[in-house]
């Protein structure tokens, strides 16, 4: 099944963009910037989605699938991203730089500081990345990305650069490996 035979649904995303890149350009007529145009079918273990970065991604985790099913999920949520195109100088941040208890790393989304505690990788097109379920990650400005994931949509911020949306510090360190 090719991703053009699924239904395609823009999702407008706070660190999206307004000018999506063909094909997709008549997706972005939107006012609201689309950040994810997902490609899902009822059913399915994967969710696929394109995502177009203008700025980061909150700094976030997701369950494995014994703390997923703890919470009343039918699974946990690994993903892996296939880089489309990336500006000069983007990063994905995978995992931190250095083991930290679950006291330091609350303490690090607090303060800010765990922006700098993530392992910050260069991107380019046709780099491949994977992030099991527990791995701390972001992903920053200025790429055009596959992410392929299981089917689950929970995701617990531990950071998100002083937006207004809320954080799920309880769950993301009861998950972070």
């Amino acid at each position: 099944m090719t991703l053009t035979c699924l239904p395609q649904r823009p999702v407008a995303k706070v660190w999206g963009r307004r000018d999506l890149p063909a094909p997709f350009a008549s997706v972005s007529a939107s006012q609201e910037p689309i950040g994810e145009l997902h490609f899902e079918q009822a059913g399915h273990a994967l969710l696929v989605k394109y995502l177009f970065t203008a700025t980061k991604l909150s700094i976030q985790v997701h369950p494995d699938g014994e703390a997923a099913r703890r919470a009343g999920l039918p699974h946990g949520k690994d993903e892996a991203w296939y880089i489309l195109a990336a500006e000069e100088g983007a990063v994905i941040g995978i995992g931190l730089q250095r083991s930290m208890s679950k006291d330091q790393l609350r303490a690090s989304a607090l303060d800010g500081s765990i922006e700098q505690m993530l392992d910050w990788r260069p991107v380019r097109a046709g780099d491949v990345l994977y992030a099991p379920a527990g791995t701390v990650h972001a992903i920053g400005a200025g790429i055009s990305l596959i992410e392929v994931q299981q089917n689950l949509d929970v995701t617990y911020r531990l950071f998100d650069y002083g937006r207004d949306r809320p954080l799920q510090l309880d769950e993301a360190l009861a998950v972070a490996d």
